[in-house]
C-alpha cells in the first residue's frame, strides 16, 4: 500500500524537483502539488493524506504556521533553503528537516523514516525539546531538566549531569515548553515541578539541595498552582 503524499512549495522549479523525488520512490503516491497553504488545506479536506513534503518560506502563510495550525497533521518533511528554521520546526515534531538542494539519497532516507513510523508500533516517547548549542541540535528530555535560568543573552538549562547554554530568552523558551511540567518561580527561573522538594516563603528547594529564589509576583501562582491544587491528595 502506497503512502498518499502532498507537496507544498510556491517555487515552480522546486515543485518540479520534489515531484520527481516523490515519483521516483515506489512507496509514495503523489496526490497533488500545491503552491500555497490554502490549496493544501483543500486537498487535506478531500483526501487521506499521510505525508506532507512542505516548504517553509511561503506567503501569506508559511509552511511551519500551516502545519502548526492543523489538528493532528499528517507526517511532515520540511524542506527549506535555510538551516536556521530547524529549531522552530521541531515544535511540531516533523519526521525530517531537509535543506535545499536535496540529494535523492537523503530524501529516500527520510521516506524510510516515514515507512517505519507508519508500520511500527511506537514505543512511548519521553517528552523532549531541542536547543541549538555549539553548532549542534541537542535533544533534552523534559524529565532530565532540574531548572532553567536566564543569563543575559543566554539561558542555562541545568540537568542532573550537564549544563547547556543556548542563546535566547527564558520567556521564549517557557512558551515552547509544557506549562504543566515547568513552573515559573522567578523572572529568571523555571523549575521542573517534579524536581521540587520543598517550598518556603522565599525559596524553592530542589531535591538536589539547590535553592531557587521565588519572585514576589510569582508567589501566589506557586501557592495556587503547585501547592493548593495538590495539598489534599
Amino acid at each position: 500500500m502506497k503512502i498518499n503524499t502532498l507537496i507544498i512549495d510556491d517555487d515552480s522549479e522546486w515543485q518540479f524537483v520534489l515531484r520527481k523525488l516523490v515519483e521516483m520512490n515506489p512507496l509514495l503516491n503523489l496526490v497533488a502539488v500545491c503552491q500555497s497553504a490554502m490549496e493544501a488545506y483543500a486537498q487535506l479536506a478531500n483526501h487521506n493524506i499521510e505525508l506532507i513534503v512542505c516548504d517553509i518560506e511561503m506567503s501569506p502563510i508559511s509552511g511551519l504556521d500551516f502545519i502548526k495550525n492543523i489538528e493532528n497533521p499528517p507526517l511532515t518533511i520540511f524542506v527549506t533553503s535555510h538551516r536556521g528554521y530547524a529549531l522552530d520546526c521541531y515544535e511540531v515534531s516533523p519526521i525530517d528537516f531537509l535543506v535545499k538542494p536535496i540529494e535523492p539519497t537523503r530524501f529516500f532516507r527520510s521516506i524510510e523514516k516515514v515507512r517505519k513510523r507508519l508500520t511500527e508500533v511506537p514505543d512511548p516517547v519521553e517528552p523532549y525539546f531541542y536547543i541549538w548549542e555549539n553548532k549542534t541540535y541537542n535533544q533534552i528530555n523534559y524529565k532530565d531538566v532540574l531548572y532553567i535560568k536566564s543569563d543575559g543573552n543566554f539561558v542555562q538549562i541545568v540537568t542532573s549531569d550537564q549544563v547547556y547554554m543556548p542563546t535566547g530568552t527564558i520567556t521564549k523558551l517557557e512558551e515552547k515548553l509544557k506549562v504543566d511540567i515547568f513552573l515559573r518561580v522567578h523572572r529568571s527561573y523555571l523549575v521542573h515541578r517534579s524536581a521540587i522538594a520543598k517550598v518556603t516563603k522565599n525559596e524553592v528547594i530542589l531535591r538536589n539541595g539547590q535553592e531557587i529564589p521565588i519572585g514576589d509576583q510569582y508567589r501566589n501562582k506557586i501557592q495556587q498552582k503547585h501547592i493548593e491544587a495538590y495539598r489534599g491528595l
